[in-house]
């Protein structure tokens, strides 16, 4: 990713947390809880997802897949846990509207396919001849 890029993103996370908390309308008494979810929020996108060498076989890309996949396991972890804790501290109303927020992606559209419903334009399976995938199938 290009620093450019790196740019971009960075300031559409923080628009997207500053507009957050303007919904949240958070309180001096939330703020730890708060800039702790900020902050792990953060950490989750420190670093990026490196690619495995150009050079590696297959059993070497699969390795660097599962390593990357821990990782950002981990990192869900804690900020699950410093969500828990935001949500402790709020109001049930601010704790509903972080749940409504936390549900959409961080784009804001709905959906996981880009607000064209949970299963895509083409279904279940994707349009992949009922197979789920496009590296070949069973025919």
């Amino acid at each position: 990713m290009t620093p450019e890029m790196q740019q971009r993103m960075q300031s559409r996370m923080q628009a997207r947390l500053d507009q957050m908390a303007n919904r949240l309308e958070i309180k001096a008494s939330q703020q730890d809880a708060w800039q702790a979810y900020v902050k792990t929020h953060k950490e989750m996108f420190d670093g990026g997802m490196k690619p495995a060498p150009k050079d590696a076989d297959a059993a070497t890309i699969a390795r660097h897949r599962a390593d990357m996949a821990a990782k950002m396991a981990t990192k869900l972890a804690i900020h699950a846990d410093a969500t828990a804790k935001l949500q402790s501290a709020l109001t049930p109303e601010q704790a509903k509207t972080l749940a409504d927020m936390t549900r959409q992606p961080m784009g804001g559209r709905h959906g996981r396919h880009g607000g064209r419903g949970e299963q895509g334009p083409r279904g279940q399976m994707g349009g992949m001849g009922g197979m789920g995938g496009g590296m070949g199938g069973m025919r």
